[in-house]
Parts: C-alpha cells; sequence; structure tokens
C-alpha cells in the first residue's frame, strides 16, 4: 500500500509517497481503509524532530483520518468492515491503510464526506476537549480566542458558541477577522491595531475574560494574560507563532488565574473515551449544522507535500486535507 513517509526527521523535503507493508489491527484496533486525512502545523514539528516524545522511524504523520473499516481486531465489538468513521490516530494517518484504537474512532453518517470527516478530530473535538472538559467554559461566560482567522481558532470560536459562551475573536487584518465573524464571533479585535489589553477592556467593562483559548503562543498569549478576569483560565493550545511564550506568573497570580495545556494527542491517548464523546458530538453538531467545519484546500496522496508547505504559510482559514481513497474527494 501507498503511505507518506519520512525515513528521518529533516523536514517536509524528507516526505515520499512509497510503497509499505500493510499494518494489521492488533486487540482492539481496527485497520481503517483512509480516504481521507489532516495535515497540521504538529505533523511538521514532527518531522523536524522538533515533537516531543519523537516520533519513531519510519515515519508517517497524520493525526486524523476518516475511512472505511476494512478490519478489526480481538476485542472490537463497536464497529465492524465497511463502517465510515473519523479518528483520532496516534500518527500514522497518511496513508492507504492506518491501524487506529477502536475506542478513537466514531461512525461518520453518509451526509458527511469523508474528507470533511477527516477535519473534525483534531480541530473540532479538540476545541471541545480542550474548552469543556480542560477549562470548563460555561454558557454565559466570556471567550477570547486568539489567532481566530485559522482553522483552529475558527474551531474554538464555533464551539465556543455552541457551548453558550460570549465569543471575542482575535485575528490580524480584515480578511482573517471576517472569516471569525462568520464563525459566529461576537465581537472582533483587530491583533495589528491597538494594545489587546485595551480592546478586552473595552468590551468588557474593565472585567476582563473567563477563558482564553490560544493556540498562537509568542507575544500573542503574553499580551493575552493580561485580559484574564479574576478566577480565569487560559489555556495553550499550541505555538502557531514559532516561540514558546514568556509565562508571566505574577500576572496569572494577580488574578488568581489558572494556566492550563491543551495537547490534543496526550488527551486523546490518555482519555480515549472523553476523546470519543467529543468527537461523536462534533460529528452530530455538523450533521445538525451547529457546526461548520469547512476545507480550504485538498492535495492527493500522490503530490502531498504543498500541502505541508500551505500549513507552514498559515494563510488558510480551513482544513488542509490528504485525500487517498476515493470517497476522500467527495
Amino acid at each position: 500500500m501507498k503511505a507518506l513517509i519520512a525515513q528521518r526527521l529533516s523536514g517536509i523535503a524528507a516526505l515520499a509517497a512509497d510503497d509499505i507493508a500493510a499494518p494489521k489491527p492488533g486487540p482492539g484496533e481496527v485497520l481503517i481503509a483512509v480516504g481521507a486525512g489532516g495535515v497540521h502545523l504538529a505533523d511538521i514539528a514532527a518531522l523536524m524532530g522538533e515533537r516531543h516524545p519523537r516520533p519513531s522511524l519510519p515515519f508517517i504523520p497524520g493525526l486524523e483520518a476518516a475511512g472505511l473499516v476494512a478490519a478489526v481486531g480481538a476485542e472490537v465489538t463497536s464497529l465492524a468492515p465497511g463502517d465510515r468513521i473519523a479518528a483520532f490516530m496516534s500518527w500514522g494517518g497518511l496513508a492507504e491503510g492506518a491501524v487506529a484504537q477502536a475506542d478513537l474512532c466514531a461512525k461518520l453518517p453518509d451526509t458527511i464526506p469523508l474528507s470533511l470527516g477527516a477535519s473534525l478530530p483534531m480541530a473540532f473535538a479538540g476545541a471541545l476537549l480542550a474548552l469543556r472538559d480542560r477549562a470548563r467554559l460555561a454558557a454565559g461566560e466570556t471567550l477570547l480566542v486568539l489567532g481566530a482567522g485559522g482553522y483552529t481558532g475558527i474551531a474554538a470560536v464555533q464551539i465556543g458558541k455552541k457551548l453558550g459562551a460570549r465569543v471575542i475573536a482575535v485575528a490580524a487584518g480584515e480578511a482573517r477577522g471576517s472569516e471569525a465573524v462568520e464563525s459566529g464571533a461576537d465581537e472582533l479585535i483587530d491583533g495589528s491595531a491597538k494594545p489587546l489589553s485595551e480592546s478586552v477592556a473595552a468590551l468588557t467593562a474593565g472585567n476582563g475574560v473567563d477563558v482564553i483559548y490560544d493556540p498562537v503562543g509568542g507575544d500573542a498569549f503574553e499580551m493575552a494574560v493580561m485580559t484574564l478576569a479574576i478566577g480565569g483560565r487560559m489555556i495553550s493550545a499550541g505555538f502557531a507563532a514559532g516561540r514558546v511564550p514568556r509565562i508571566n506568573m505574577s500576572a496569572i497570580y494577580a488574578r488568581d488565574a489558572e494556566l492550563l495545556a491543551a495537547n490534543t494527542l496526550l488527551t486523546v491517548q490518555k482519555y480515549p473515551a472523553h476523546a470519543r464523546a467529543a468527537l461523536n458530538d462534533v460529528i452530530a453538531w455538523t450533521v445538525d449544522g451547529s457546526i461548520r467545519p469547512r476545507i480550504a484546500v485538498q492535495f492527493p496522496l500522490s503530490g502531498a507535500t504543498p500541502a505541508f508547505d500551505y500549513i507552514s504559510s498559515r494563510r488558510g482559514s480551513g482544513a488542509v486535507i490528504i485525500t487517498i481513497g476515493k470517497e476522500g474527494v467527495a
């Protein structure tokens, strides 16, 4: 079978579509005939050897996939061959066949194309795990979403609204901001205009925000800490800016606030039941229109390198998908 594989962790250039032996599912696992897989900055960090723990070689990226169950391992009773599913992967999703834990898979209805289903685990279910399960975001609270023009931020905006929060989106520039507004943000802050603390103070009568969702890191994190309300929670969900932020513990202490992390890969490994519940929820919400995931671009497995370049550019406001099986292009 074909897989997108790297024999060394030296960056995107190490990737090639090559033939490998088809994997077999072990106990509690399923083999997926993959129709589509998502690409994320985490894949690039892993390819650069910057993700810890470092993945073993040879390395097949891909933290999410959608396809048909091809075979089930021992002890699997919830899924059967032929089922359409979306799945969290512990890497390996960008291949014609991939093995996933059965308890990290959720059934997809026929109304959701596999390409769209592959966009749901990391961004949308990941945001739900971060905001509902980790940050305990409650209806009526105020959520500040950094990087709200990117796909991860857009997912957090939509999940925040679904949970009943007032959502303030931070995005740089009119084009990026319009995506956040279309996703349901109640207010929009242009992060390139004036100091963030001033903008948030004006929108919250000086009280600050209850929860901050930050997939950006760097300067954005450091400025956003100053906007927390007393007892607020700040959740770090990545470092899209390319720099790990400095933590101002005096500001955290002064606000009696919580600093949390949302490492989706580790969360789904430690709490598979929560991960599967979150994935089932976002699938149901996609069907009923409560959330509106979208695909920015799609690339075939045979020409997948531009997908990683696209992700590196950080210009997309939708999912970046690698199509693999026939239904993946639907």
